[in-house]
């Protein structure tokens, strides 16, 4: 019974941390407002590489009333969409009718007329009109308690340039020498550093724990410690410095 939110017309916000750490923080705050919702992951688009993250709204009395989209921006910020329900059609307005007549605002006495005149059509499309008032209301009541309890930012007039994620592309073997060490787990020769480790790096010289690390990136406090440790051998400890 439920329409298709559509994507193109939205709210938008900006969270800050990755994509999973923002849908951990919404879900939270949905199930601490008792307000029912779906999760649902789609595939990786060819912009970012990355799956699409969805929260399916929902009301108790009109069902859906939007949905809420997560896109990675780049690996410190997350996009926010608010989408907007799509308009219901016949079926779905006759599903809800009762529920639509009983919320009626007063001076919805015309109704009453058409009634009366047995314009069928007319009157599915009156009460197509409130019932989507009705869950665009309830979609804003969601987004106002999300806003608020999460912190998210207003985008205003801005053009979101999305970071792509970068590809994972096999890394040709280097040639050992006979006197070099056998399954050593730091490389010889130091290479560009990826956009991961870029990362790494700015959140340990920012003061982040290796622990505080690792639940932002979703990875363990052990890779966290071995990439340091790494990242420390290639370019000293000045730029890594040695701390817990």
């Amino acid at each position: 019974m439920a329409e298709q939110a559509y994507p193109n017309i939205s709210f938008q916000y900006l969270a800050g941390g990755d994509v999973e750490t923002v849908q951990k923080s919404l879900v939270k705050s949905l199930e601490l407002n008792s307000i029912r919702f779906w999760q649902k992951e789609s595939g990786a688009d060819q912009t970012n590489q990355d799956p699409m993250r969805t929260i399916q709204l929902y009301s108790p009395r009109w069902q859906c009333v939007g949905r809420i989209e997560l896109d990675r921006i780049d690996p410190s910020q997350v996009l926010v969409c608010f989408c907007l329900p799509g308009y219901p059609g016949e079926k779905d307005i006759a599903y809800h009718e009762p529920q639509i007549r009983e919320v009626l605002p007063p001076s919805a006495g015309y109704i009453r007329l058409l009634d009366a005149d047995g314009q069928r059509p007319k009157v599915l499309a009156y009460l197509g009109q409130h019932l989507h008032q009705f869950r665009i209301e309830q979609l804003k009541e969601i987004q106002a308690i999300l806003v608020d309890t999460i912190g998210l930012v207003p985008v205003f007039g801005l053009t979101i340039q999305r970071q792509p994620a970068p590809a994972l592309t096999p890394q040709p073997a280097a040639q050992e020498k006979p006197n070099e060490i056998k399954n050593r787990d730091i490389p010889k020769e130091v290479h560009p550093l990826r956009e991961d480790q870029q990362e790494l790096l700015r959140l340990w010289q920012s003061g982040h724990t290796a622990k505080e690390i690792a639940l932002r990136t979703s990875r363990t406090e052990k890779t966290i410690l071995n990439q340091l440790t790494l990242l420390r051998k290639l370019h000293g400890e000045k730029a890594v410095p040695r701390r817990r």
